[in-house]
């Protein structure tokens, strides 16, 4: 598979960033932002269409999105890439890592699990999940911790993205798990790497939109995984609340610590209890319950 245009957007500001990022997804299989200087919160955006997509109102949108989320777009530019197998080489880079008792590694990994692991193939592709980012490492640290206390039933992956989150559902709950996402690639993505987990049978992943698609509302979970990004999450508050069972978890992540205040007062209103947080590299992972906290707040960093 090749990648042969780049787009290049210097941005200043980690919300800037995030929404400059969120236009450049719907022109791109793949996007991915980076923080080049932290004192500066001088963020670089990089996007990899199919072809060139860098129009000059494509420009204004970007612009218009870094001033909405109170930063700024410095300059933005689109360049050819040299003809290379960019995703192969993605995956040689991809090392096996450790997150709790999940073991994940690409296709190319030829060794055995360590023992007591739980083993995971995910390899690098136009969705987003192969556990290097702190947000789905918080998940995934959140979901293993969850595992030795409560077994969940019926577990829902909103924004499967790679299903990296709904495999490792699966893998430690003997249940049927639903990815659901609403770009239709990420979806085949996903359900390739379910294919290869041998999960076929147990993790179906669905193109949806959200939690109101009629195949979403016909359960109620027990657990609910959302790795998104910080205002989807706030402004699906209402529609989680009603997917989730009377006592049911959710897990949501895709968000920075400063934006904690709006993810949460947005879920409180819903009645939901934040039970636990963990930040990873200034990104935030949530534990939130459907009904009256059960125990004190605890915080991880």
């Amino acid at each position: 598979m090749t990648a042969p245009w780049r787009i290049t957007a210097e941005v200043e500001g980690a919300e800037a960033a995030i929404a400059v990022a969120t236009v450049l997804d719907g022109l791109a299989g793949a996007v991915a932002a980076f923080e080049v200087r932290a004192e500066t919160a001088l963020w670089r955006v990089e996007a990899y269409p199919r072809a060139p997509a860098l129009e000059a109102d494509i420009e204004v949108r970007l612009a218009l999105a870094a001033i909405g989320a109170g930063g700024r777009l410095n300059h933005v530019s689109e360049h050819k890439l040299p003809e290379r197998d960019w995703l192969s080489e993605n995956r040689r880079a991809f090392p096996p890592v450790r997150i709790g008792r999940f073991f994940i590694h690409g296709s190319h990994h030829r060794g055995k699990p360590p023992p007591g692991m739980i083993d995971i193939e995910i390899d690098a592709a136009t969705a987003f999940g192969t556990g290097e980012h702190p947000s789905t490492r918080g998940c995934l640290l959140a979901l293993d911790a969850m595992a030795r206390r409560r077994r969940f039933r019926r577990p829902l992956d909103m924004g499967t993205g790679s299903g990296v989150l709904a495999i490792a559902a699966a893998k430690r709950f003997p249940c049927r798990v639903l990815g659901s996402d609403i770009d239709c690639e990420a979806g085949r993505v996903a359900r390739h790497h379910v294919r290869r987990n041998g999960l076929a049978r147990r993790v179906r992943v669905i193109c949806a939109p959200g939690y109101r698609s009629r195949r979403v509302r016909r359960w109620h979970y027990d657990l609910v995984l959302a790795n998104i990004l910080a205002r989807p999450l706030a402004l699906m508050a209402r529609d989680l609340k009603r997917a989730l069972a009377p006592g049911g978890v959710a897990v949501l992540a895709g968000l920075l610590a400063r934006q904690e205040p709006l993810v949460v007062s947005a879920h409180r209103a819903q009645g939901l209890t934040l039970e636990r947080r963990l930040v990873i590299e200034g990104w935030s992972t949530l534990i939130l319950r459907s009904g009256p906290a059960s125990a004190a707040i605890g915080d991880q960093r």
